[in-house]
């Protein structure tokens, strides 16, 4: 009993100097929020309604809609002349005589008003009364796919052609849908937006000049107050990605039955208890100890402490897990010991039973 004692003694004393050479950088139970892991967010949860665009007047003129232009002179024997038309697609309307004139983006009144002035103004006219009903609203075909109900292209109407709209017309967010969204335009869409940016501006000076859109971008779902309200709109021709989500995982390792890479939940979050769960749980049961080493955004790496006693009870020290979270259940003076005390009365059982 006495050399039991003895070794035992040593052996408590050689895993106190193990378990105190290193010190965590931070605790699970108080972890600053910057370093805190992020939520995950089922996407079937998102405001629809954010993803809508500028609601447009029934009357604005948009590219490829068909018009019926009547101009009256005072002077016709017989009834004014009257042409369909469409607007093109850099936002024109070409009047017979009097040529081409910019009137995508403005209201059926203000498009006659700028007609009649141009007709003048060119010298065809003296006094026309111009007047411009819509024939036919122009169509978007927009496509959408990725992590939707439904993926396919969809007609929509041009004055509503938005994130919302497609994404309503696919039936919605799919389980395995991301919250980040890629919209392709087709090429030079940009610049055919900015030019009718700057006919509206134009015509009304008093409203706000909408910025770029660029021909292709992401924006997150989650975070649409940072988005301009046009890159929500869409175009003819443009094509909604809808991302699925990444497959997390987190290595578990050290006192556990079955080092491994677990994946995470897709749709909701994963806790340190999870984690050690779904890795078999503890191989020893007086471990308390684990280190969580986090990557940061720039690449560096923290270290978290937690209990397991503490994270059994719930409540922060219970932490949630961020993705390539390495968890690594820590040996203790007094989990060494004991599995030296298990070694020791294995073996010492074992040579003193012959033929075990």
């Amino acid at each position: 009993m006495k050399s039991l004692a003895l070794f035992l003694s040593v052996w408590l004393g050689l895993a106190g100097l193990i378990g105190c050479s290193s010190t965590a950088n931070y605790q699970a139970s108080n972890l600053p929020q910057q370093l805190a892991a992020p939520k995950t967010v089922n996407a079937k949860k998102i405001d629809m309604t954010a993803l809508a665009g500028t609601v447009q007047p029934a009357d604005r003129l948009t590219p490829g809609d068909a018009v019926i232009l009547t101009v009256a002179t005072g002077i016709e024997q017989e009834k004014p002349p009257e042409w369909t038309l469409r607007v093109a697609e850099d936002g024109s309307l070409n009047v017979p005589l009097v040529g081409p004139v910019a009137v995508a983006g403005m209201r059926l009144t203000d498009a006659e008003k700028l007609l009649a002035f141009e007709s003048v103004r060119r010298g065809v006219y003296v006094s026309p009364n111009v007047t411009l009903r819509i024939e036919q609203r122009r169509a978007h075909h927009v496509t959408v796919l990725g992590a939707v109900n439904k993926p396919q292209t969809y007609e929509l109407p041009a004055g509503g052609s938005d994130l919302m709209t497609a994404i309503s017309m696919a039936e919605g967010f799919s389980e395995n849908a991301n919250t980040i969204a890629q919209i392709r335009h087709p090429p030079g869409t940009g610049v055919r937006l900015a030019a009718m940016a700057q006919t509206q501006q134009v015509a009304y000076p008093n409203a706000p000049v909408p910025p770029p859109v660029p021909d292709q971008f992401e924006l997150d779902l989650l975070r649409l107050d940072e988005v301009p309200e046009n890159h929500r709109q869409l175009v003819d021709g443009s094509v909604v990605m809808i991302y699925e989500k990444p497959e997390r995982y987190i290595n578990v390792t050290g006192l556990v039955r079955q080092s491994d890479m677990i994946e995470m939940p897709k749709d909701g979050d994963m806790r340190l208890m999870d984690a050690i769960s779904q890795a078999g749980g503890l191989s020893e049961s007086l471990a308390d100890k684990v280190k969580i080493i986090r990557k940061r955004p720039d690449d560096s790496e923290v270290v978290i402490e937690a209990s397991i006693r503490d994270a059994m009870k719930g409540g922060p020290a219970n932490l949630r897990l961020a993705p390539n979270d390495l968890v690594s259940v820590e040996e203790t003076p007094l989990t060494y010991t004991l599995g030296t005390i298990k070694t020791f009365i294995r073996f010492g059982f074992s040579s003193a039973v012959p033929g075990i």
